[in-house]
């Protein structure tokens, strides 16, 4: 492909950030974070934060023609959609950090902005995958404090229970402490072109090819993933040892678990190749949250893939109302 022809496919699947008010959250360690606010046209009915995966950024939950925020805020939530360092417009004040600075750092300050700007004393936090993680262990960590409710979607505490298709990340242990930096978003952006036009393991990472258009596979290639530092990697992967995932002082997670007194809703995908059903039951058993499955198995149109609970074709007539319905009840 000539030059010009390879610039134009990428023009191509370049989108834009739907309208959103762009606020900024700093953490006790001086890190800007991008928050968008996408407000309900009437007097809000509470707030919600929304907290996005590994590598990703907002277009997860506000992508153009098919936002989560854009619904949540047309049924009267006041939506936020965060950007931890790191990711799109959190431009990183240092070269790497790990998911307890994420917990730490990120999500308290980010709750609180949120508190903040909408006026509520208790929000609601729904994350996906590891910002489900996210919204799970903090709200263990901090005991529900100024929480509603928590959702994670695609999420587990061990992922040392079925077949993860980031069971590999131990084996690669030796080569990333080579390494500062996995530049996962420039090789999937090169790579998206290519992507969805026949059956493949990387299109097959995220989406189950019956639940998602090939035109937004490769969109999302494009626009959605960011660099991953090997120190993130690094304190994930204890989420494929034995107990799970592991805190800074190396205490299992799901052993806080029966601590956990904020209502947890969990949504699992019938095809996730990222968290599978055994490690997706366990840690609902251990939470004692409320689940929802989606897949064909579960009387759903299509099977879901990770990334379908959020931009799925059918994820806005079954996954979104269902997660309405939850946010409405506690």
């Amino acid at each position: 492909m000539r030059s010009r022809d390879r610039l134009r496919v990428w023009k191509r699947l370049a989108r834009t950030l739907p309208a959103a008010e762009r606020l900024t959250a700093l953490t006790q360690d001086g890190q800007r974070l991008a928050l968008f606010r996408v407000k309900p046209q009437a007097r809000a009915r509470g707030a919600v934060l929304l907290l996005h995966g590994l590598s990703a950024n907002r277009f997860a939950f506000h992508w153009p023609g098919r936002s989560l925020a854009d619904f949540l805020a047309s049924q009267g939530f006041d939506a936020y959609v965060a950007e931890l360092r790191g990711a799109g417009e959190s431009v990183p004040l240092l070269a790497s950090w790990n998911f307890h600075d994420y917990l730490e750092q990120d999500v308290p300050a980010l709750l609180a902005r949120v508190r903040e700007e909408s006026g509520e004393a208790r929000v609601h936090f729904v994350g996906h995958s590891m910002g489900g993680i996210l919204a799970m262990c903090h709200a263990m960590v901090s005991r529900g404090e100024g929480l509603r409710s928590a959702a994670a979607l695609g999420s587990a505490l061990d992922y040392g229970l079925g077949q993860s298709g980031f069971a590999p990340i131990t084996h690669l242990r030796p080569l990333l402490t080579r390494l500062s930096t996995v530049p996962w978003g420039v090789a999937m952006s090169v790579l998206a072109p290519a992507l969805a036009r026949l059956p493949d393991p990387l299109a097959g990472f995220n989406f189950h090819p019956g639940n998602a258009e090939a035109a937004l596979v490769r969109a999302v290639y494009a626009n959605v993933f960011g660099p991953i530092p090997t120190a993130l990697l690094a304190s994930l992967a204890t989420g494929l040892e034995p107990g799970g995932l592991k805190s800074r002082a190396g205490e299992p997670y799901q052993a806080l678990a029966a601590s956990l007194s904020t209502p947890l809703l969990m949504i699992a995908a019938s095809d996730d190749r990222q968290c599978p059903l055994p490690a997706f039951e366990a840690t609902a058993a251990a939470t004692r949250a409320r689940t929802l499955r989606f897949g064909q198995r579960y009387g759903h149109l299509a099977d879901y893939g990770h990334f379908d609970l959020l931009l799925g074709r059918t994820a806005p007539d079954e996954v979104w109302p269902a997660l309405l319905g939850w946010l409405e009840s506690p």
